[in-house]
């Protein structure tokens, strides 16, 4: 998966792991402002960034799309397709156009019934991105609620 080099999930899986992943992985192209899947909807894919930009957005009854955070080159796009209800917590925007690999997640989650080395690696990848996302939210809301001296 030369495509994806520097993800976590090229890192951290071995080569069989890897080849199984490309098995049930296809390419797939947004457009600028195209939506990957939306909050709530069925979580049956994740993607790993080729190129471009994805933004992770939430929307309230009384705002906009407001983006959480950005992700791009490397970067896993949806977790919510380890963890049961397989539901979508947010919306994923391309904010250019991007390409990614999409990995169909009911196969995933399937090897990873079958495979405890290949669940373990998996579920390590998906709780190690979901700390890093909460501490980059945590960095950005410290950011904006800073209070000046």
């Amino acid at each position: 998966m030369a495509h994806i080099e520097g993800s976590e999930l090229v890192a951290r899986l071995s080569a069989d792991q890897l080849a199984y992943l490309e098995s049930v992985g296809e390419e797939r192209h947004f457009e600028e402002n195209e939506i990957l899947f939306s909050e709530d909807g069925s979580a049956d894919e994740f993607h790993v960034i080729v190129s471009g930009r994805v933004g992770l957005e939430l929307s309230g009854p009384r705002m906009g799309p407001l983006v959480i955070q950005t992700l791009g080159r490397g970067d896993l796009v949806g977790l919510s397709w380890l963890f049961p209800p397989y539901r979508w917590a947010w919306r994923a925007r391309a904010r250019v156009a991007t390409t990614t690999i999409a990995f169909d997640a009911a196969q995933v989650r399937e090897q990873c019934d079958r495979d405890v080395s290949f669940d373990r690696a998996f579920t390590s990848i998906v709780a190690r991105e979901a700390l890093r996302r909460l501490q980059a939210t945590r960095t950005q809301i410290l950011d904006l609620y800073e209070v000046p001296k």
